[in-house]
């Protein structure tokens, strides 16, 4: 195992002792690990594409979340999904919170979130527009939008931890934010709700993935590497 990936995965003063190190040999296999959970939530995370075929009467113009209400017919598939993505969320969280504490939490969060909002289904009432659904306080304090906001908040804290992981990440942090805006934007005006939301969805599942990738792979140096290159 190569010493770039070492010390990708732990911090400075396990890294250095890695090579002989049990714990640190271990530490390094649950970055995989973690990494591939990671991949399989985001990909879990993502089922939504599956309503355009499945479901597409729930997918004209308000929330993706509408294939989750219980009286769809396939709900329980996309229920099942987002706990799923959830759960492997939660895992890969456990397995980074020791050598990534941030990162671990965050994906922990996100996970506990993400399994929450799929078990408080998103108003009936969202199915048939979002001016229906609403957005005043009430409906943002509604069970299901604080879980989708601490899943979200979650998230943030996972991509803040590795803020310093190099051009390319700040560049998806980047991209993750304007995706993020776009949905509020749309929410706001009414106006192509379903697009944005599938936009956040889509970026929300290559960070889920991209976040642990991003400390076990060699090509992915920190802020103070590319600077002393």
């Amino acid at each position: 195992m190569s010493d770039s990936v070492t010390d990708a995965v732990l911090p400075p003063d396990a890294a250095a002792a890695a090579g002989a190190s049990s714990p640190a040999a271990v530490a390094v296999g649950h970055g995989r690990t973690a990494v591939l959970l990671a991949i399989m939530a985001g990909v879990l995370y993502n089922a939504w594409p599956l309503g355009f075929r499945l479901d597409p009467a729930a997918l004209h113009g308000t929330y993706v979340s509408v294939l989750e209400v219980p009286t769809r017919p396939y709900a329980h598939l996309f229920v099942t999904c987002d706990v799923l993505a959830g759960v492997l969320a939660v895992a890969a969280g456990i397995l980074l919170r020791r050598a990534h504490p941030l990162v671990g939490v965050g994906l922990i969060v996100f996970g506990i979130g993400n399994v929450l909002e799929a078990s408080i289904p998103i108003a009936a009432a969202c199915a048939a527009s979002v001016a229906s659904c609403g957005i005043a306080l009430d409906q943002v304090l509604a069970p299901h939008d604080v879980a989708s906001i601490v899943s979200v908040v979650g998230l943030l804290l996972a991509l803040w931890g590795v803020r310093e992981r190099g051009r390319w990440m700040r560049a998806l942090i980047a991209l993750w934010a304007i995706c993020g805006l776009f949905m509020v934007s749309t929410v706001v005006t009414d106006r192509l709700v379903t697009l944005s939301q599938a936009c956040f969805l889509t970026a929300c599942g290559i960070v889920l993935a991209a976040v642990p990738l991003a400390l076990v792979r060699p090509w992915a140096p920190s802020v103070a590497e590319e600077q002393a290159r």
